[in-house]
């Protein structure tokens, strides 16, 4: 089984799915968002997102990065993070919202994706930054695509590795 890793690095790693350059809300490079596809953690800072919302076809975006201080970690079933959930579950949908874990059953962090006129004043209020610090990102073109919204709650779990499927029921 291939999991999808996503890493903000210095530079530009000799392998990976997808890069892009990112830059500070005041147009300063801030390295390079990287994806890669394969089962192993490729680099130690790397953490486990949705696969859905990587696409190296992707046009650039605003994105709000939140990430948890290192050695921090909450159970993805603590409250402040299932309230936030729920606040992104109540506001007009994102392109992509995506929680980064470690590992099946801890939150390390999370990616909110926006484009448009108003992608920054979306994200400025990014639920998930009242759990972690926020930095708000442009990020090129080259790997965060479109991720239709869930058609319901997707809070609920049956095993610490498997969330409710959120576009069907089986």
């Amino acid at each position: 089984m291939s999991r999808c890793w996503l890493a903000v690095l210095d530079s530009e790693p000799e392998r990976a799915f997808a890069i892009a350059h990112l830059y500070s809300a005041e147009g300063a490079p801030g390295g390079v968002l990287a994806c890669w596809r394969e089962r192993a953690k490729p680099v130690r800072s790397a953490l486990r997102c949705d696969e859905r919302i990587i696409d190296p076809d992707g046009a650039g975006a605003w994105i709000s990065l939140v990430l948890a201080s290192a050695g921090v970690r909450l159970p993805f079933d603590d409250l402040a993070v299932q309230q936030a959930r729920r606040e992104v579950l109540g506001r007009p949908p994102a392109n992509g919202v995506s929680t980064l874990l470690r590992d099946d059953s801890h939150l390390e962090g999370a990616i909110t994706v926006a484009r448009g006129p108003r992608a920054r004043e979306l994200l400025r209020d990014d639920p998930f930054a009242r759990v972690f610090p926020a930095q708000l990102l442009r990020v090129e073109a080259g790997i965060l695509g479109r991720v239709a919204p869930p058609v319901g709650p997707v809070i609920e779990r049956y095993g610490a590795a498997n969330p409710w499927p959120w576009d069907r029921f089986e």
